[in-house]
């Protein structure tokens, strides 16, 4: 009996060690990490140890004094000290913040980021701070890729908390009796004023109701336009100075009964008396038209050819200005840079018009660029997607252009804004006016090409 159960315990030992060798060494339960060792989680680590900061470690001693494992805790990470190094804040010892990748508690000259007591905890970069990621950045800021070094930027604004006011600078007025006062251009050495031009008058015996001397005529007509103006000398027409006096087409300029060669700040290049109307409005405009049919036999309006004549079909009534353009039919129909209006006005346009984003995205070979009221434009989100914040600092490109996100979703410019008429500079050596930004014209539209 006896040495039937040694035979059998032999026999099951024996089974059992070419079962272990059957599973082959593939099967072997992973070493686990040893005190030192890196680890990712507890489990990698051996009986007794801890996964703390990626290395195993035995249990650190109690708080309260009490015998324990007298293995060191792990220690945290070394922070940089002035001037060492850095990508972001996080890198830098408490106080100091990470500048052009340098650790420093005084900010850099331009507008760096900000200074004051540090909070306890991690602390976000302020504006002008090195950074990787957004996440490096406070509120309100992002992180801006830098051109100088490879996977640093700085933090900068989204939002630079400007918004367009609508108005700009450049009205010759407000309202008719702004547009009554003498013109810098026809001062002289003895009149600088309409007190002046008073007592040349007076003094030279002078009768403007027949002044009989070129001098004379001129003092007169004068006095009359930019000094003692009447209820229609002038009139504020989109803010630009309108002469409304009646004329005599014979009389010429700078005269009684003539045409004035200047408004307050405006020289009014070719205006003269119109024989028709008999105001200074210039030559005969074209005759204006009320449908297709109406244009055969008329001039064809942006043709400098006299004889050019509409014949039957050949022209469209322009809605916009109600002449007498040719039409088109194809794109090759029009001159450079122009496209035909196949749709709306059969007329050539400039082919920076759109009717779709499709067509600004291709034209600008990018899809921030869609279609605003017929005109491409850069669309947007925040203020950051049209240009630059004007950080100043070197290898950033941080150049403020004036372009910010409006209101409409598109880039606006900012950089000819006013909000008040001492804001605005001089033209001719006057004031100009802060007003409304005048509305942008209608798609420019002109004849095709061909006959």
């Amino acid at each position: 009996m006896r040495s039937s159960l040694v035979m059998s315990l032999f026999g099951a030992a024996s089974m059992a060690l070419a079962l272990l060798v059957g599973c082959g060494d593939n099967d072997a339960k992973p070493a686990s990490s040893q005190q030192g060792q890196s680890c990712v989680r507890t489990a990698d680590c051996a009986d007794g140890l801890s996964c703390i900061a990626n290395t195993c470690y035995k249990t650190p001693p109690k708080a309260d004094g009490q015998a324990g494992d007298t293995s060191t805790p792990p220690v945290g990470p070394v922070l940089g000290g002035e001037g060492e190094s850095c990508t972001s804040r996080t890198d830098c010892a408490d106080g100091l913040g990470c500048f052009n990748n340098r650790c420093t508690a005084t900010e850099p000259m331009g507008d760096g980021g900000a200074t004051g007591t540090p909070t306890p905890g991690i602390q976000l970069g302020a504006r002008g701070e090195s950074c990787r990621v957004n996440g490096d950045c406070g509120k309100d800021l992002v992180c801006i890729p830098s051109t100088n070094n490879t996977g640093t930027g700085v933090c900068d604004l989204a939002d630079f908390g400007i918004t367009p006011t609508g108005m700009t600078c450049g009205g010759e007025c407000t309202e008719a009796a702004d547009c009554c006062q003498l013109p810098l251009a026809l001062h002289t050495a003895s009149i600088r004023s309409c007190e002046d031009i008073g007592d040349a008058i007076t003094t030279g015996l002078i009768d403007c109701a027949a002044p009989a001397t070129p001098t004379a005529k001129t003092l007169c007509f004068e006095q009359a336009t930019y000094c003692e103006c009447g209820a229609k000398t002038w009139a504020c027409t989109a803010n630009q100075c309108v002469y409304g006096t009646a004329c005599v087409v014979l009389a010429g300029a700078d005269v009684p009964t003539g045409c004035p060669t200047y408004s307050r700040i405006h020289t009014l290049t070719g205006l003269s008396c119109n024989p028709d109307t008999l105001k200074c409005v210039g030559p005969t405009p074209a005759k204006g038209c009320t449908t297709d049919a109406k244009c055969e036999g008329e001039q064809v309006f942006d043709s400098l050819a006299a004889t050019d004549k509409c014949t039957a079909g050949e022209c469209t009534c322009y809605a916009g200005d109600k002449h007498c353009y040719r039409k088109c039919a194809r794109d090759i129909d029009c001159g450079a840079n122009q496209v035909c209006d196949t749709k709306t006005t059969k007329l050539c346009v400039p082919n920076g018009a759109c009717v779709n984003d499709t067509q600004c995205a291709v034209a600008n070979g990018s899809l921030d660029f869609k279609c605003n009221a017929g005109t491409c434009g850069r669309s947007c989100k925040v203020d950051r997607d049209c240009n630059s914040s004007g950080l100043g600092q070197i290898g950033f490109g941080n150049v403020f252009n004036g372009l910010v996100c409006g209101a409409n979703g598109f880039c606006a410019s900012v950089a000819t804004d006013c909000d008040a008429n001492t804001q605005c500079p001089t033209v001719a050596g006057l004031k100009t006016f802060c007003i409304d930004r005048p509305a942008v014209a209608g798609t420019m539209v002109s004849s095709s090409i061909t006959d």
